[in-house]
């Protein structure tokens, strides 16, 4: 094993709570290892630092103590109303949440299926002389929609 694997082991074996077998093996490595002592020596040194600093009951100064108070009295305690709201934010958003999703995906489901309107040439053409009908050249127009039309068999007058 290498200082490493040992180093891993350190705080364990400080706090005794490896197996015997392990036990023994970070014992007789720290023997033979300077670095690792050291290591060990300052997991003990801050453990014991610890120790002593949650050992005894430490009092705060009167002039924390007064600050705090004198924060806690400055601050409005939260009327019935505050309470209240803050009680029924969650029963109001989610819901509102919820609907706003399912609209949502309504209108995007609608839109989705929506039918493409088809177009053809045939269209154009009919939208192109019905609003020509009316201009000076307009037989002219419809002669020539005959001509080229399959309608030229059918129809044969004039508008």
């Amino acid at each position: 094993m290498t200082c490493q694997d040992y180093g891993a082991l350190l705080i364990d074996y400080t706090h005794g709570e490896l197996d015997a077998a392990q036990d023994a093996l970070v014992f007789e490595h720290l023997q033979s290892c300077p670095e690792c002592r050291a290591r060990r020596q300052a997991e003990l040194d801050l453990t014991e630092s610890l120790r002593h600093a949650y050992s005894e009951d430490l009092e705060l100064p009167m002039s924390v103590v007064a600050h705090v108070r004198q924060a806690m009295r400055g601050e409005r305690a939260p009327t019935f109303l505050d309470r209240l709201s803050a009680a029924f934010r969650p029963l109001i958003v989610a819901p509102a949440a919820v609907v706003v999703l399912i609209v949502a995906g309504v209108l995007h489901f609608q839109a989705a299926n929506k039918p493409v309107p088809e177009l053809s040439s045939s269209y154009f053409v009919r939208q192109h002389i019905a609003q020509t009908l009316g201009s000076p050249s307009s037989e002219r127009t419809w002669a020539a929609y005959l001509l080229t039309s399959e309608n030229a068999k059918t129809d044969t007058s004039a508008p």
